[in-house]
């Protein structure tokens, strides 16, 4: 995944991983901001006599690490070893979210409706799919999608050197693949990587024909918010004897308007007045085809209490695949679609999301993979602490970094003070003498700081190994 091997004087390979994945947590701006203030991971210059921050660059500048596959192996070892709750209250969540980038050059970049702004945004959008439970969410697997307009390609003198290398192939998917491609893909590599989910939950933006049919066919069953366009709803059985082809169908707003007043609340504290009804849709797409039709629930779902101008506009419409879950059922499964939402807010405050100061595609690709593994890192540790938010064990572990870096930062100054006492032995002791005993010195404090982080190479050789032997 790493390439060819490297030399034995170079920078290990875990000092920089990890010091990828702890940056963010320090509340540094920047990688370099990290490595001129606090890096004390790394030993200094590898064997090009790169400076420490160009050693991180230049790993998030490789072309041929497979970053997705570092991350999905990451979420399905801590899928496999942790409950995530009930499979049954368990569901896959699609959902996407922007970057904003100002930028012109920046690659894989292009013109997007921002849903939450209201407006069109320039920067990078990345689909995000997930498994969402009780105990939190897990992300899986992501891709950046570039759109049509303003879309930023690669310059001629800085492309890829392989198209073959794992960041020109994401960038090829980018280009070449709708989001409800990206979507489908990602959910059979999810399935096929043992993930285990009885639900698919999507917003209206994925409440498509193709999708609900996709999930039908991976034996899930779907619920998405739906547009409230031009869709079909039959009401009558379209497989009864005499049965025309068109039936008793009605779009989104036409069933809305047919059914709100038998709108009710499920309580007298609920917010909100919903409507359930069977109906079948057409999931065939093509209209020369013959039509597969199929039996859903369909909730309409609005305020109790509409008020403001356009209050009566404000309804939703859900549609449910599993024919026996009630309107309340539907709603509460479709609330763990809100864990995502959740997840991107983590990802762009506290992880690095997107966070790299460059245009190139390359780092986009490693980005946001690497700001997936920071949170699933920190959900592991939370699901196995047992008594902690997520919130808490993403705070004590950024604690437990800072006062780490802030004990180099101080040692560094404790350091300068003992080399001023030592001067006065120089010329007695000898320059050698006096810079060996540095030298060990800084040795053993490198070593104190290492074990504290455990990214100390034997000791993480030592877990590999335990893991491997089942003791962890």
């Amino acid at each position: 995944m790493f390439g060819k091997a490297r030399r034995e004087d170079a920078e290990p390979l875990p000092a920089i991983l990890v010091s990828l994945l702890i940056w963010p947590l320090l509340k540094v701006a920047s990688i370099h901001s990290f490595c001129c203030e606090l890096c004390h991971f790394l030993q200094g210059r590898n064997e090009e006599g790169q400076r420490k921050h160009d050693i991180l660059y230049g790993i998030l500048r490789r072309e041929d690490i497979n970053w997705r596959n570092l991350a999905a192996s990451l979420s399905g070892k801590v899928a496999a070893q942790s409950d995530l709750g009930a499979v049954e209250r368990r569901a896959f969540v699609i959902d996407d979210s922007i970057k904003t980038r100002r930028g012109k050059k920046v690659e894989g970049s292009s013109s997007h409706w921002d849903h939450t702004e209201g407006r069109t945004v320039r920067g990078h959008q990345v689909v995000e799919l997930g498994v969402a439970g009780e105990a939190g969410f897990l992300p899986v697997d992501r891709q950046i999608f570039m759109g049509e307009k303003n879309a930023v390609d690669k310059p001629e003198d800085k492309d890829f050197r392989d198209k073959r290398n794992a960041a020109a192939r994401d960038m090829a998917r980018a280009k070449g693949e709708t989001k409800h491609t990206m979507f489908r893909r990602m959910l059979a590599a999810a399935i096929k990587a043992g993930h285990r989910a009885k639900y698919v939950l999507g917003d209206a933006w994925f409440g498509c024909k193709e999708n609900i049919a996709s999930a039908l066919e991976c034996s899930l069953e779907a619920i998405f918010q739906m547009k409230r366009g031009l869709m079909k709803y039959r009401i009558d059985d379209p497989n009864a004897p005499g049965a025309t082809l068109e039936g008793t169908t009605y779009t989104a707003h036409q069933l809305y308007e047919k059914h709100k007043r038998k709108m009710r609340k499920a309580g007298k504290e609920s917010r909100y007045k919903t409507c359930r009804l069977i109906v079948w849709i057409n999931l065939e797409t093509e209209a020369r085809r013959q039509p597969q039709w199929r039996q859903v629930v369909v909730v309409l779902s609005a305020p109790a209490k509409q008020q403001g101008p356009n209050s009566n506009d404000r309804w939703v419409i859900f549609l449910c695949t599993e024919l026996k879950a009630s309107a309340e059922h539907v709603l509460s499964i479709y609330s763990l679609r809100w864990s995502i939402e959740v997840y991107f807010k983590e990802a762009k405050q506290n992880f690095g999301w997107l966070a790299e100061q460059s245009g190139r595609y390359e780092y986009s690709y490693a980005s946001a993979h690497l700001a997936a593994m920071r949170y699933t890192l920190l959900f592991e540790a939370m699901l196995r602490n047992g008594s902690l938010s997520y919130g808490e064990m993403r705070d004590r572990q950024t604690g437990a970094l800072q006062v780490l870096s802030y004990a180099a930062l101080l040692w560094q100054l404790f350091r300068a003070m003992i080399e001023g006492a030592l001067d006065t032995l120089r010329a007695k002791l000898g320059r050698h003498t006096i810079d060996s005993i540095m030298a060990a010195i800084d040795e053993e404090v490198d070593a104190f700081l290492s074990r504290a982080l455990q990214i100390d190479p034997h000791l993480i050789d030592s877990q590999i190994k335990a893991e491997d032997a089942g003791y962890l």
